[in-house]
């Protein structure tokens, strides 16, 4: 033995031996498997399949050959894998070479190291020379019939698959068409499904009653900074989680402290958060909005528009009774309201509703009925509903909400309890605004008006909003144009003897009428027929119960075309005063 040569430990030993002995197994399971092939062939087998593919018989038994064979080239050693899947002598023959190699360098080895085993490798190394003889002859058969039962099998199998991914193929266009053609009729049944939901809806009564209404005029909601504690107040209601809070917030104050003004700017607020399920703004000047058989139906209506699901409810409670909007309240109520919102499955969180002016409602059962029905149903429904409800303390309202049955569910808020100072902080920033705005569309130099004026103004408006609203307005307006002269009016006018807290509105007014007669006097030649014209309009309007548009007071009078509006021009601070003849006044 050389230097440079080392005998292998007795564990290399082992090993060499294990793995030589296991890959002649898989020689002597190969030769089995090959005497086998051979023996179908001798039958005639093979020559019948490539005759006759129909013969599942022999295709059976042969598949079952291959697998094993294909089976033992997997499991069996490196040797005979390399064997079977090389397609070329070339590297079959290769491969066999370092096989040889291998072989012959373990027979060295365990010579060397053992020579007392030199008997049984020898023995060894003649089975591994007859299993090479046999590989050999199965090599040339491979090039042979057996190559080309492979060959022709994979051709088969090559046709099989290339037929079955064109199949595959056609269902899946198949398939997508079917898919394209349902999903269209799903949508235009959907459509038609929406478009008749929709027309249930639209043929529900309601009234232009929302916040954001026409029917409203110039509507606005709270000047920037000022309310802060009211609305912070119904503000964290409105976010509370605690399910104690209760459902229904009552705003109450005195006339023109400024609810309106407040329940608008929650309302936008809330809208703008995704959060308003409908808004009901009362009017006794309009009969659709003082009419409580119409507060149910208006709320449900804006919540399916609200809400795709809530739209299917609603719209299948129409279907079941379509006359349910003219039916009692008590039925508006369950089949419009309380059933939608109860069948109504959703995780969103907190859904506003706004009624303003509830004192507004006419007959006053109708508000009376309302507050019952909100008693009897809100602690039952499953939607996290706030109700923000305004109103001045009229007696019936009054006494509803000091009910047990509401007291339970309501948190009141009384407007004109506030302390008097913040409520003119308050009116002093909207006074030095506006008047700021007027200032600079007239060119009035800055400071204006002075602060001692500026007290005037706040001091006659006390806690009203409506007084500093109504005091701007005339202020900008007039048909000369003059801002000052109209400020004077206002600062010169003596305190009233009256001890209402209304004394100053009413002066105020009284101004605003005096002022626009002066005005009309001025402007026409003929005083008397003018003021007499301004009498008759101002007076119909007064004792109208219902609004009528300049056109039909018109009619109603015998005037001329464009005399109303002419009449009433000077009045914007205390009419809404529209541009277009059919709208009302």
């Amino acid at each position: 033995m050389g230097n440079d040569e080392r005998a292998p430990t007795p564990f290399d030993c082992t090993n060499q031996v294990s793995t030589f002995e296991s890959r002649l197994c898989c020689q002597w399971e190969l030769n089995s498997m090959n005497s086998k092939a051979e023996k179908l062939l001798s039958r005639g087998r093979f020559q019948k399949f490539l005759m006759n593919q129909e013969d599942a018989g022999v295709i059976t038994e042969l598949n079952l050959e291959l697998d094993r064979i294909v089976q033992a080239f997997m499991l069996k050693g490196a040797i005979v894998t390399e064997i079977a899947i090389k397609e070329t002598h070339q590297t079959v023959e290769q491969g066999f070479a370092r096989t040889e190699a291998a072989i012959q360098q373990t027979k060295t080895s365990l010579q060397d190291a053992h020579n007392e085993l030199s008997e049984h490798f020898l023995l060894v190394a003649a089975s591994t020379e007859r299993a090479e003889s046999g590989v050999q002859d199965m090599k040339e058969e491979t090039r042979g019939g057996f190559s080309r039962v492979l060959s022709d099998v994979g051709k088969t199998e090559d046709a099989v698959h290339t037929t079955r991914e064109e199949l595959s193929r056609k269902l899946e266009i198949v398939s997508d068409n079917l898919y394209r053609s349902d999903s269209v009729a799903l949508n235009n049944q959907s459509k038609l499904l929406s478009a008749a939901q929709l027309q249930l809806l639209r043929d529900l009564p309601r009234a232009q009653a929302r916040y954001d209404s026409q029917s409203r005029g110039d509507a606005r909601g709270c000047f920037e900074g000022t309310r802060k504690n009211t609305l912070n107040e119904i503000y964290n209601w409105i976010n509370s989680q605690d399910p104690n809070t209760p459902p229904i917030f009552w705003l109450c104050g005195l006339a023109g402290i400024g609810k309106s003004t407040i329940a608008h700017t929650i309302a936008s607020e809330e809208e703008e958060k995704h959060r308003l399920g409908a808004s009901f703004f009362f009017s006794r000047d309009e009969a659709d909005r003082r009419n409580p058989l119409l507060v149910y139906p208006s709320i449900a209506y804006q919540l399916a528009v609200f809400n795709p699901d809530l739209k299917r409810l609603v719209a299948e409670a129409l279907e079941q009774d379509p006359d349910v909007g003219l039916a009692v309240m008590r039925k508006q109520f369950q089949k419009l309201i309380a059933e939608p919102l109860a069948a109504w499955e959703s995780n969103r969180g907190t859904v506003v509703i706004v009624m303003d002016a509830l004192d507004e409602c006419y007959p006053e059962s109708g508000a009376e009925e309302i507050l019952v029905r909100w008693a009897a149903e809100l602690r039952r429904l499953p939607v996290p509903l706030k109700i923000l409800i305004t109103s001045r303390p009229e007696l019936h309202i009054r006494a509803k909400f000091q009910s047990p049955s509401l007291r339970l569910i309501s948190q009141p808020y009384i407007l004109h309890d506030i302390e008097k100072s913040i409520v003119q902080a308050d009116i002093e920033l909207f006074f030095r605004h506006r008047l700021n705005e007027i200032a600079e569309d007239h060119g009035i130099p800055t400071p204006w008006p002075t602060d001692f004026e500026l007290r005037i103004l706040v001091k006659r408006a006390d806690i009203l909003f409506i007084f500093a609203a109504t005091a701007i307005k005339f202020i900008a307006g007039g048909k000369r144009r003059d801002p000052q002269a109209r400020l004077n009016i206002l600062l010169k006018r003596e305190a009233p003897k009256s001890t209402s807290k209304y004394q100053e509105v009413d002066a105020l007014y009284t101004q605003v009428l005096q002022q626009a007669v002066a005005q009309e006097d001025e402007d026409e030649d003929d005083t008397e027929t003018t003021t007499q014209v301004f009498r008759n309009v101002l007076e119909t309007i007064v004792l109208l119960r219902d609004p009528l548009s300049s056109g039909s007071l018109e009619a109603l009078l015998c005037l001329s075309k464009g005399a109303v509006r002419s009449a009433i021009i000077h009045l914007h601070s205390v009419l809404v005063v529209p541009e277009i003849l059919d709208v009302s006044v």
